[in-house]
């Protein structure tokens, strides 16, 4: 029996165990004997392999000698298609080649920044102080689906949900508010208000499709409870998304949570570890908005951005421009535009250690399976420096090491308020909608079953399977729809992963953060 861990970018890190090619649950309080079907979905994706990837790798070599003999620009791109440490270890090669790191993020970034504004670290609290808590607050955070596992230990406690959609979570909470799309920030001020009992207008709740008594239900629930606000990525999927959570975080201090209960985000998995796989970077570039048609060389290592990424379109163009090097264990969309493919072992295939952001346990990972058709990130990068003439990396134990001693310390909170600019709605015309970009229980960003359809309120008066155009400043797209009455009524549903969505959507940054903002957009539907 080995042991090893779900590699998938997924706030449970659940822990497997493998024998005789078989994965099984662990029994730790977390996996608690229990894989979801996206598990089931990897274990049986076709995996890349190369008969001939001594000549692949010497071909790369001789590629990347080229473009720094001709001193051509050369840029790193590293998505998260496998969350083991050693997924970083590619950056120590990049960077002794001075090469552009795209820095930022698709998806946490903006709401990482906004709770840096008032604390010092995006860390959660203990698992345990959640199961301790009274009332779970998920706002913009389908925690059932987002978060399986961990919202099985506290199942049975009070749960109020804030979002634009009917999530399942919002369907068995005690209070649920359908807020428009980007009011989390008018929403966290009206709360404070609520709270402080101060006068709420009718009109300001009517802007954001709530009532005076649902303010007041949410301050008589939360009031001097152990309360844990859950945040999501929708909350926080625009410009100023760092401006929406630091508003959110205020009125949460101000309601005694960081003192009796706690905030969970996507935590920064690397604290407090002081690991030897840290690179520090020279040259960088913005990720939400990289220019691939600017570089002559372009590495990218477990990502596709040709679905994941905003403003696809440009993307394609600019791949065809440029020498594309794809670093993966499948071969997805992106990959069709490679020059050079190079297989990386998958989860089963090598030893790496796996932190989680939604939990502290950490997994370390042993071998179970053995090819000589697909390399490593580590075995990759000392192939790299070796072929290069530079310093090896120490040996591969020697990093895990540094994530051996467990640390049950969280920071101390001494939340301060700071002061961001107001976040205002998007002022649609009558035949404007509001994009929402949610993750889809079949799918996991662009990896596995993607859903094809935009999802829209039956009042709309379209029937199911109708054909339409959306358009968007960036673009405009040819879909069927579907109709969904859990959807707000000025918003149009495109989960995350179909094809055509980032179509849509801009590659404009975040205020803070280097983020994507997928929701800061309007949207124009047309009839065919």
């Amino acid at each position: 029996m080995k042991t090893t861990a779900c590699p998938l970018d997924c706030f449970d890190a659940c822990r497997v165990f493998y024998k005789d090619g078989i994965c099984k649950p662990s029994n730790d309080y977390i996996t608690n004997k229990n894989l979801c079907k996206l598990f089931g979905y990897l274990i049986n994706e076709q995996n890349l392999a190369d008969k001939n990837l001594e000549n692949t790798l010497q071909t790369f070599v001789k590629r990347l000698k080229k473009a720094i003999a001709n001193n051509e620009k050369i840029l790193y791109y590293k998505g998260s298609g496998n969350m083991g440490v050693m997924n970083n270890i590619t950056k120590k090669f990049f960077e002794q080649i001075k090469a552009t790191f795209a820095v930022g993020s698709l998806c946490e970034a903006s709401g990482e920044a906004g709770i840096l504004l008032g604390r010092d670290a995006v860390v959660n609290p203990p698992i345990q102080t959640l199961k301790q808590c009274d009332i779970i607050v998920c706002w913009g955070r389908n925690f059932t689906k987002t978060s399986k596992h961990i919202y099985n230990l506290v199942k049975d406690k009070t749960f109020i949900t804030i979002d634009p959609y009917c999530t399942d979570i919002a369907k068995q909470s005690k209070l649920f508010l359908q807020i428009v799309p980007k009011g989390d920030y008018i929403l966290a001020n009206l709360l404070q208000k609520a709270l402080d009992d101060k006068q709420i207008t009718k009109q300001e709740c009517e802007e954001l499709n709530i009532t005076q008594d649902q303010l007041k239900k949410f301050i008589e629930l939360t009031k001097n409870k152990k309360v844990a606000f859950m945040l999501g990525l929708g909350a926080q999927k625009y410009k100023q998304g760092a401006s929406i959570f630091h508003t959110i975080e205020k009125f949460a201090n101000n309601l005694g949570v960081f003192k009796n209960g706690g905030v969970w985000y996507l935590s920064n998995s690397g604290y407090p570890y002081n690991s030897k796989i840290y690179t520090k970077i020279t040259n960088t570039t913005p990720y939400p908005s990289v220019d691939f048609g600017s570089y002559d060389l372009v590495f990218i290592q477990g990502a596709n951005p040709v679905i994941s990424a905003p403003n696809s379109s440009k993307i394609r163009a600019d791949l065809e421009k440029t020498d594309i090097v794809f670093f993966g264990t499948t071969f997805n969309d992106t990959a069709k535009y490679a020059n050079i493919i190079i297989p990386a072992k998958t989860f089963l295939q090598k030893d790496d250690v796996r932190l989680s952001y939604g939990h502290d346990e950490v997994t370390f990972c042993n071998k179970c399976e053995d090819t000589k058709e697909a390399i490593s990130e580590y075995e990759l990068t000392n192939y790299l420096l070796k072929s290069f003439g530079f310093e090896q990396l120490l040996p591969q134990q020697e990093y895990f090491e540094d994530f051996k001693t467990i640390i049950n310390q969280k920071p101390p909170i001494n939340f301060k308020e700071c002061k961001v600019e107001d976040v205002k709605l998007l002022d649609l015309e009558e035949d404007e909608y509001y994009l929402l970009t949610s993750k889809h229980n079949n799918n996991l960003n662009s990896q596995f079953k993607s859903d094809q359809y935009a999802y829209i309120h039956p009042s709309i008066g379209l029937e199911d399977d109708q054909e339409v155009i959306l358009s968007s400043s960036y673009g405009t797209i040819k879909i069927k729809t579907k109709n969904d009455s859990n959807i707000h009524k000025k918003a149009i549903l495109i989960y995350a992963g179909n094809k055509q969505v980032n179509i849509l959507t801009s590659n404009n940054i975040s205020d803070l953060g280097n983020n994507a903002i997928f929701q800061d957009i309007k949207v124009k539907l047309k009839y065919i």
